[in-house]
């Protein structure tokens, strides 16, 4: 099968698990999800919130995601979304042309350093020589970890290998099956994770806690449907599958994204932009 076949499937599979039956004759709304785990375990997490949301809405909603996080932003700063679900610092580039940014989860978004199960919580020097998993190099958690790394004498390209992997659960795979010494990813993604993969590696915290990932909305939606699509999304922490959702994830609910957020979202903004060459 061709890639290209092969991602048409994959998105086929998406719209099938994520949708229910039609509400109304209106187009369903288009969700966009950053890749940071499986496509089955996106659908299978924000489920809940689908739900919620066809039931306030009156609408489909379908999840859309991408086989990496270059195709994901390249589509959501096309504007190809009528909601999406990001990284904050891909929020930002993307509040700057289509998109309003209505919340981002309450919990900070915190890095974890995955090891093997056993493994004795290291110094940073003894990552010199390792390779390292990680999802995209566009990933928040990844910019922060590199930075980390750097704080620590340890320097990228030279004092350790980087490997990139799909998604945070790959990255986390790729130390339980000893592909990686190593692996940064979310709090919040390690918990999505199946418990047999959970057991099989050890975690040390970092002290790396960042703006968490944020749910937006496209302003080429009329007026009306924007206020009820921002009342559907504050009332769901309020339900009781909402509650289920945010106990289980560990996102702990939505807030603003502050002034102070924005101002620590900076330098990785900037970079970002370097990164993907814009403007």
């Amino acid at each position: 099968m061709t890639a290209f076949l092969s991602r048409i499937c994959c998105l086929l599979f998406i719209a099938c698990l994520s949708s229910s039956p039609a509400q109304t004759e209106e187009a369903p709304l288009k969700l966009g999800v950053m890749p940071f785990n499986s496509p089955q375990a996106l659908v299978r997490s924000l489920q809940p919130l689908t739900t919620h949301l066809e039931q306030q809405l009156g609408r489909k909603v379908i999840i859309y995601t991408a086989p990496n996080y270059s195709v994901h932003i390249q589509q959501l700063l096309a504007g190809e979304f009528d909601l999406a679900i990001t990284g904050p610092h891909f929020a930002a580039l993307a509040e700057e042309r289509s998109m309003h940014i209505l919340y981002r989860y309450a919990a900070k978004l915190e890095t974890l350093l995955v090891l093997p199960a056993g493994s004795p919580p290291p110094q940073p020097a003894q990552l010199r020589g390792k390779t390292i998993a990680t999802s995209s190099r566009f990933a928040i958690i990844t910019l922060g970890s590199l930075e980390w790394l750097e704080k620590n004498g340890l320097e990228f390209n030279k004092d350790y290998t980087l490997q990139e992997y799909p998604s945070h659960g790959a990255a986390i795979a790729a130390v339980a099956n000893g592909m990686a010494d190593a692996a940064f990813v979310a709090r919040s993604a390690l918990q999505q994770n199946p418990d047999e993969v959970k057991r099989a590696v050890s975690v040390q915290e970092t002290g790396i806690f960042l703006p968490q990932v944020c749910t937006l909305l496209n302003r080429r939606l009329d007026i009306a449907m924007m206020e009820r699509i921002t009342r559907a999304f504050a009332s769901f922490p309020d339900t009781v599958s909402g509650k289920e959702f945010f106990q289980r994830t560990g996102y702990a609910g939505y807030t603003p994204l502050s002034t102070a957020d924005r101002a620590q979202l900076r330098s990785y903004i900037s970079l970002t932009k370097r990164l993907l060459e814009l403007p």
